[in-house]
């Protein structure tokens, strides 16, 4: 009688878990897989997008004009956006758009209290539109 009644309990479990991930649609994936590049006259910004299978994320590679070693971080997908959430000592709010093929990337400036909450997000945007490549130059 008691292992009847675990098994009852735990199988509606198991479907909440299941309905917690989230795949990522093969469309947005067409959208912000691969290689971004964004040139301007006295240096190259690279970075990289991908999805592994099974995360509900993307990771973004920052390679930048690599001199300094890459930095990776998780982007979530919402809608047609990539989003990295602002963290403190690593990275400010970052929002990643495909619009007619090139990657619009944008960033606002974050400031911090004393206690980690956030308590300025007002601060100007900045964009950089990245062309995508096949292979690295």
């Amino acid at each position: 009688m008691m292992k009847k009644l675990c098994l009852i309990l735990l199988f509606p479990l198991t479907g909440i878990f299941n309905a917690q991930t989230h795949k990522v649609p093969q469309s947005t994936k067409d959208a912000f897989k691969g290689y971004w590049m964004y040139k301007a006259q006295y240096f190259t910004n690279s970075v990289v997008i991908d999805f592994e299978p099974g995360k509900d994320f993307a990771t973004f590679k920052d390679i930048g004009t690599g001199e300094a070693p890459p930095r990776t971080l998780q982007a979530l997908v919402k809608g047609n956006l990539l989003i990295i959430p602002a963290k403190q000592h690593q990275n400010d709010y970052i929002e990643l758009e495909v619009i007619k093929g090139k990657l619009h990337l944008r960033v606002k400036q974050v400031t911090w209290d004393n206690q980690g909450n956030i308590i300025n997000n007002n601060k100007l945007e900045e964009k950089t539109v990245f062309k995508r490549r096949t292979q690295r130059d």
